[in-house]
């Protein structure tokens, strides 16, 4: 009786885990090609101002991001969840947390949809800063259509 339950429990779960809808999966679909004016961190990685292409990554559930510099010098992977803005953007959206002169990327929605990603990894950096009571300015980046 007891191997019955456990399958059925295992075949239940399984199910709903197929039939879960993908609505937790980061939701940026396209390219976005971003200017960012300023120095800012992105999973313990600073990357310089500059022209940068971020994507989601193949073969990851769409929940591992990349941000390369137009000169491919320099990217980092980072993990991303869903997200949902309070309003629809009219351009893509960088979004970032201001501590003095840091910057670190928090945010990243796609023009026309609500839906977009959110850093999931806070840098040691940027923990260290709000264990120490600091408070965040909050900012965005529109880029280009």
């Amino acid at each position: 009786m007891r191997r019955i339950v456990y399958l059925a429990a295992t075949f239940a779960a399984f199910t709903v885990l197929i039939l879960v809808p993908r609505s937790s999966q980061a939701q940026i679909s396209e390219r976005i090609v971003a200017n960012v004016p300023h120095s800012f961190i992105v999973n313990n990685t600073t990357l310089p101002p500059g022209r940068y292409t971020l994507y989601t990554m193949r073969q990851t559930d769409q929940t591992v991001m990349r941000i390369s510099s137009a000169d491919g010098r320099t990217s980092t992977d980072f993990l991303v969840r869903a997200s949902i803005d309070d309003h629809l953007p009219r351009h893509s959206e960088l979004i970032f947390n201001r501590y003095g002169s840091k910057e670190f990327l928090t945010h990243i929605y796609q023009v026309g949809t609500k839906t977009g990603v959110a850093v999931v990894d806070v840098s040691r950096e940027e923990a260290d800063l709000k264990h120490n009571g600091q408070a965040a300015t909050t900012h965005t980046e529109e880029q280009e259509k």
